[in-house]
């Protein structure tokens, strides 16, 4: 396998003024999708890499949450980059119902351009009424470079913003591409990356263990536990570890390789091209490089927080990112590159495990939610007619058309039906969640909720409940395991610190903007950390 070797009106800014007496001359904005503080800590000893390196060089606030109910990538990306809450931002989820056109709607669709690799409808941040860090960084200087690479399309554009020199993604194909809303045309370097790495060479690998198997025994639930996805096609259920990638057709396995520790191992090789493409943190022009790593999530979803595997993701990023950091302070300079290191996001443990240790926990019964979906539908049908209640995934939105009385009727036959579905805490109006007090779990839910775009009605699981059935771990809820992220600040000779002062994911975009001495909008719901 391969190793990693504007002008704004000034009413509506606010003028940072950095602290730093020698600003960075590039910040290198890491997101590790389903990153979790609890992982890292638990894993602490075993680091001597990347993750070792960015704790001993940097300043952790160990209290950084996201303060907003519906805890998944888009909104989580969303926030990293604009300082905004998603709900006030209007990137509510990945995808949600558009009342107005009666279809879904991608959050970073573009009907307007197309992906480069195939045509198909393109992405990019164009419909987004926000700004983001790289935003505020080319109004600022337009000469700086802004790069966003990332294993998904809606980490790699919400992360970038609408003024990225370039965004990349992961194709699912064996290759990264971007859209014409950015381009026109993958630049031949990008085109060279893709075919060197032949990406389906890899399906001839076998994912073992990195390090010795008792570490695994020692520091990791036992493998093969119920619960665990399967990724082997072979009849019988055996989630067991390593995974041989030819038991796949390939396919499938291009289509999970950026959710594999090697996908995470392209984007930061790829990263480094793109340093060295345009020359970034070469001048006295400040440049940023965005990457979203998606592994972690991948791996957390098919086989839990503490499996086997992700602990074998740790160890693998923490080994590449070391060599990642060693290549930057050694070409760009010691102490000339900043390093953010966060998440969009965290995650559940496998209920199953929970239930071992005598929590309450459970998955959420799809049979059982689907039958109660058909009975609510017929009834709202037959009081107040077909097309009044649209339900998308496990939202429900109400049609333009619905009047006050009628709008009633159904919030009484969900609320009353669906609140008898097991794992769910309370069915919720967005107009409850909107009017709702000021503890963290009511402020979350309110921050999530966009007055036009949002569904009418939600359906809030307990805790440690998810809706992901029959297997793997999720996340999107307003509870701390979903919502509490690690924020290293990291720079090459700055002092180790660990602050325990409570701060929130919208704080992350401002602070780097004073610390680069940027301007950014009065609307951003942050405020400036202070991290020296």
């Amino acid at each position: 396998m391969r190793k990693l070797f504007m002008p704004l009106t000034a009413a509506f800014l606010f003028i940072a003024c950095s602290k730093f007496s020698d600003k960075p001359k590039l910040v290198v904005f890491i997101s590790i999708d389903q990153g979790m503080p609890v992982l890292l800590d638990k894993y602490d000893h075993l680091f001597t890499g990347g993750y070792r390196w960015l704790k001993d060089n940097g300043i952790q606030f160990i209290q950084a949450y996201h303060e907003h109910g519906y805890t998944t990538t888009g909104p989580g990306y969303f926030v990293l980059s604009s300082g905004r809450h998603p709900g006030p931002g209007g990137v509510i989820t990945n995808q949600w119902y558009n009342r107005d056109i009666q279809k879904g709607w991608y959050c970073v669709q573009d009907t307007s351009s197309q992906v480069l690799f195939d045509g198909s409808m393109g992405r990019s941040y164009k419909y987004i009424q926000a700004t983001t860090l790289g935003d505020w960084l080319k109004d600022f200087n337009p000469n700086s470079k802004v790069v966003s690479i990332a294993g998904k399309d809606r980490a790699a554009v919400l992360l970038g913003g609408k003024k990225a020199d370039i965004a990349l993604w992961y194709d699912k194909n064996g290759g990264w591409t971007s859209s014409t809303y950015y381009i026109t045309e993958l630049p031949q370097w990008v085109k060279s990356f893709n075919e060197d790495l032949n990406t389906p060479s890899y399906i001839d690998s076998v994912w073992n263990r990195i390090a010795d198997e008792d570490i695994y025994l020692s520091n990791a639930r036992p493998d093969h536990f119920n619960g665990e996805a399967d990724w082997s096609p072979k009849e019988g259920y055996s989630p067991t570890f390593p995974i041989e990638f030819n038991e796949m057709d390939e396919k499938s396995f291009l289509g999970i390789y950026a959710y594999t520790p090697f996908g995470d191992a392209s984007v930061l090789e790829l990263g480094l091209k793109a340093v060295e493409k345009y020359k970034m943190g070469r001048d006295n022009n400040p440049d940023i490089l965005f990457l979203g790593l998606s592994a972690t999530d991948g791996i957390g979803h098919e086989f839990g927080p503490h499996s086997q595997e992700q602990l074998d993701n740790y160890l693998r990023l923490d080994e590449n990112l070391g060599k990642f950091i060693q290549y930057l302070e050694a070409t760009i300079g010691a102490g000339k590159v900043l390093y953010v290191a966060t998440s969009d996001h965290g995650s559940i443990e496998l209920p199953e495990y929970l239930l071992s240790k005598g929590v309450d926990a459970g998955r959420i019964s799809k049979v059982k939610r689907d039958s109660l979906y058909a009975v609510v539908k017929n009834k709202i049908e037959k009081l107040i007619g077909p097309d009044k209640v649209v339900r998308y995934g496990n939202f429900f939105y109400y049609a333009n058309s619905i009047n006050p009385l009628e709008k009633e009727v159904a919030t009484g036959i969900l609320k009353t039906h669906l609140s008898k579905l097991e794992g769910i805490r309370i069915v919720i109006t967005k107009e409850d969640m909107l009017k709702g007090g000021e503890s963290v779990y009511q402020q979350r839910l309110r921050n999530m909720v966009h007055p036009e775009k949002s569904p009418d009605i939600y359906l809030i699981p307990k805790k440690y409940w998810t809706w992901r059935y029959p297997y793997g771990a999720s996340h999107g809820s307003p509870y701390d395991y979903d919502a509490h992220i690690p924020l290293i600040f990291s720079q090459a000779g700055m002092k180790q610190k660990l602050k325990s002062k409570r701060v929130k994911s919208v704080d992350i975009a401002p602070t780097v903007a004073n610390i680069l001495g940027l301007a950014f909008p009065k609307i951003v719901d942050g405020e400036v950390l202070l991290i020296n």
